[in-house]
């Protein structure tokens, strides 16, 4: 199948999205049916039993993305002052912007189209926006019980000690791409019925592609019946654990991707602000 890119020269898209919300399942049909470069397996992290299909996660990215946290004074759990940027030193910030502009020169170099995924640029996402003004956000959500069960049985912590992290992710989110050409797309949906979802992100990245090949890669790469992490999903504690700014920002989501919508900027702004 060949895929072409519309009035599009040097095209990268980001990944961004708190973990186990199928940034990985995103990445590899951006990769295998839309045609978005995501490099070579061998510059990868390596799968594991966690992921058997490869996370599509640069590693030299994510380190690069462990830096930014680092100086920010945050990690993947504990996101950094929202302002961060405007507390570094010049010449750090600088630096760091830089530095992913090589990364970027390095991977990406003249290819059409380039895309890289780390739940990292959820707070990392003001340094690669500086380096890479024209970058379009892929956003991918998922039920936040599902989300939050499934990284607090990768920690083996209870699920309550992680609860504000699935609101924090987005709210950072949504706030550093005010303004981008971003695209929110269900996971849950995307495991119903992937096809009217990956059609959604191509004419989103003006990718003409053709819907009977993209189909019948789908049904090859989507397996609705086999998520992973199904018994931390199955977990007793249900929503009503969930704060009621993480049911209102999530349920305003699955409306919006329902209807075949995206999120308005100010709904948006409402909801993360609150």
């Amino acid at each position: 199948m060949q895929n072409i890119v519309d009035n599009q020269i040097h095209q990268r898209v980001a990944v961004v999205s708190i973990g186990r919300s199928g940034t990985s399942l995103f990445a590899r049909i951006l990769h295998d049916v839309l045609g978005v470069d995501f490099g070579l397996e061998v510059h990868h992290i390596p799968r594991n039993h966690n992921n058997p299909d490869g996370y599509f996660e640069n590693a030299e990215f994510l380190a690069f993305n462990d830096r930014i946290l680092q100086l920010a004074d945050g990690w993947v759990l504990s996101p950094p002052p929202i302002n961060y940027m405007t507390l570094l030193a010049q010449p750090v910030r600088h630096a760091l912007v830089d530095d992913a502009k090589q990364l970027l020169m390095k991977y990406a170099g003249d290819k059409p189209s380039f895309g890289w995924k780390d739940p990292r640029l959820s707070f990392t996402l003001p340094i690669w926006r500086a380096a890479c003004p024209d970058l379009i956000p892929i956003i991918a959500f998922r039920q936040p019980t599902s989300v939050l069960s499934s990284i607090a049985a990768q920690l083996d912590q209870p699920i309550n000690s992680i609860l504000p992290l699935w609101f924090l992710y987005y709210q950072y989110v949504f706030a550093y791409t005010i303004g981008m050409r971003r695209c929110v797309v269900s996971f849950d949906n995307l495991l119903g019925n992937p096809l009217p979802v990956v059609m959604q992100m191509a004419a989103h990245l003006n990718i003409r592609v053709d819907e009977s090949v993209a189909a019948q890669k789908l049904s090859q790469i989507v397996k609705p019946h086999q998520p992973r992490h199904t018994s931390a999903e199955n977990t007793s504690n249900g929503s009503s654990l969930l704060d009621t700014n993480t049911k209102k920002l999530y349920e305003y989501l699955r409306d919006r991707a329902d209807a075949g919508l995206q999120p308005t900027e100010g709904a948006l702004d409402e909801l993360i602000s609150n």
